[in-house]
């Protein structure tokens, strides 16, 4: 059904220790274990847009090839069996992802590259539609891991003097936006030669990575138990400041849209206006012609317009209202 907002509603932000709420960017070399982090995650789906499960007996892993396999994915992970069956989300790497996705929405133009698309709306509809992905997952109420490679920063002379997230400047930029910790696994040897992996999550002078809990340790022990042995640290140390902790996510479902329910109601609202005053039927057509800036019918409202479909209906039962339907 159709979703309105009550601000009346509206409670105080808690903390949650629960990692379904969580969004997570890991970057680091080739084979560090971005991907064997993934995969210690209780209950993780992993979407495997490289090649880099094979060695991972256990794990609960989906190939993606398009960006058109990512969103039937999409699709199966709002199934109420799904959400009873995984927790987080891994996307391996986001890179391919971001690529697999401009790659769509060049052959929705027709064109071979995204600057092709005239005015810069190819990259436009790029972020658009990558962005819209990504948050789908988290308002399903999924945690989110996400992997890239690191990319070397050199100086003029070529020295290597840090290192960073390697995407695309405008992936990194909806990445960035979205996730809580940007963590990048590096490699230590001790004097007996063993070596020791660790999560940076603080920015160094040769490293790009960051967080928004103000207390989570800037290097972590690599691991999935250890970060969410930090991350409750952390957020202990926000509780002891005054903050509201819960040891469960309240995963809000009221602001999904669900276009199947929406598409119905709409139908049965306007049966029940045209019955009534036959006159209601280019009343209504002018209230959809006002939301979406264009003339369009009912039945051509795609599920990708489903927030300006909402509107339509919200409009449908205020006139019900009016008219005492």
């Amino acid at each position: 059904m159709a979703i309105s907002i009550d601000i009346m509603s509206i409670q105080p932000q808690v903390i949650s220790r629960d990692l379904r709420s969580k969004y997570l960017l890991l970057a680091g070399s080739p084979k560090i274990g971005k991907t064997e982090f993934l995969c210690q995650c209780p209950d993780a789906l992993i979407l495997a847009f490289e090649i880099g499960t094979n060695a991972r007996p256990g794990a609960m892993v989906q190939k993606i090839t398009s960006w058109s396999d990512f969103k039937l994915v999409l699709r199966q992970l709002d199934n109420p069996e799904a959400k009873q069956k995984f927790s987080t989300i891994g996307v391996d790497t986001i890179t391919i992802a971001y690529d697999l996705c401009e790659n769509f929405i060049c052959s929705q133009a027709g064109v071979q590259k995204i600057s092709e698309i005239p005015y810069g709306g190819g990259y436009s509809a790029l972020s658009k539609e990558f962005e819209s992905a990504l948050r789908k997952i988290t308002m399903m109420g999924y945690g989110l891991a996400m992997t890239c490679h690191l990319k070397e920063q050199s100086d003029d002379d070529g020295k290597i003097i840090g290192y960073k997230p390697d995407l695309n400047p405008r992936c990194l930029k909806i990445v960035n936006g979205l996730v809580d910790v940007i963590g990048v696994i590096t490699q230590t040897w001790d004097d007996k030669g063993e070596s020791h992996r660790w999560v940076i999550t603080r920015s160094t002078p040769t490293i790009t990575a960051g967080s928004r809990y103000k207390y989570l340790a800037p290097k972590i022990p690599f691991g999935y138990q250890e970060f969410v042995e930090a991350l409750g640290e952390a957020i202990d140390k926000e509780q002891e400041m005054g903050a509201t902790v819960v040891d469960t996510a309240p995963i809000d479902l009221s602001g999904q849209l669900n276009y199947d329910a929406i598409r119905a109601e709409a139908n049965d609202l306007w049966r029940k206006l045209v019955d009534k005053n036959p006159e209601n039927a280019p009343r209504i057509l002018k209230r959809v012609e006002m939301i979406f800036g264009r003339k369009i019918k009912l039945s051509e409202i795609m599920e990708d317009q489903v927030d300006l479909f909402n509107l339509v209906v919200l409009d449908m039962r205020d006139m019900c209202k009016e008219q005492g339907i």
